[in-house]
């Protein structure tokens, strides 16, 4: 019997408002923020995801250290890129709190489980205007082990009181998707954009109405 609904934040409840962004980096950079997410996008690719707040504190960090010195900023394009808080341009997806008061209506619990904090998960999650429905929110940095670890799907679910075995489980990363059936969630691809053509995949949160029961 499903007793709780875990969603990833970004990508799933939560998108980046690119004018914001914009406005808050101006000319740091001499490329698109399309362009900025493809390349911190690769660059968490290639180094191991952060597992506590320093560590967090250190990859963004690194990402907008060797971004500078590959495109030769100056000083003052680099303390703004350093100076820039994603949480600024954080917006939850126009479906994202239907979906969560349709899990809680059930009377699911309701997570949040995200590799990246941004430094303030629960308070990220209140700036959208979601914090008062999750009932528990997770990060790596919190759990100290990142998806698609085993250990951060359990940490999620013993947060919220349940059996991994309870939980439905919702990601855009098809890797992430996969570690949390390994321990047992019932887990949906999210694919925004895309379309849904097969089964345990949806294309938006609406979606999610006929897995919740």
């Amino acid at each position: 019997m499903l007793k709780a609904a875990i969603f990833d934040r970004d990508g799933v409840l939560a998108d980046f408002d690119l004018q914001r962004a914009r406005a808050a980096l101006g000319a740091a950079l001499p490329f698109g923020l399309d362009e900025l997410g493809r390349r911190l996008r690769d660059f968490a690719a290639r180094v191991a995801p952060p597992v506590d707040e320093p560590g967090e504190r250190a990859f963004f960090e690194r990402f907008t250290a060797e971004l500078g010195d590959e495109l030769g900023l100056d000083d003052a394009a680099r303390a703004r890129l350093g100076r820039f808080d994603p949480r600024a341009a954080l917006v939850a997806y126009p479906d994202a709190r239907g979906a969560l008061e349709r899990a809680r209506a059930r009377g699911l619990r309701t997570g949040v489980l995200s590799n990246f904090t941004l430094l303030a998960l629960r308070g990220s999650l209140a700036a959208i205007g979601l914090a008062d429905l999750v009932d528990a929110a997770l990060s790596a940095a919190m759990i100290g082990a990142a998806k698609p670890a085993p250990e951060a799907y359990r940490a999620i679910a013993a947060a919220l009181e349940v059996d991994p075995r309870a939980c439905l489980f919702v990601d855009d990363r098809p890797e992430h998707v996969a570690g949390a059936a390994r321990v047992g969630m019932r887990a949906l691809l999210l694919r925004r954009r895309q379309g849904a053509a097969a089964e345990g995949v949806i294309e938006d949160l609406d979606g999610l109405e006929r897995y919740l029961d």
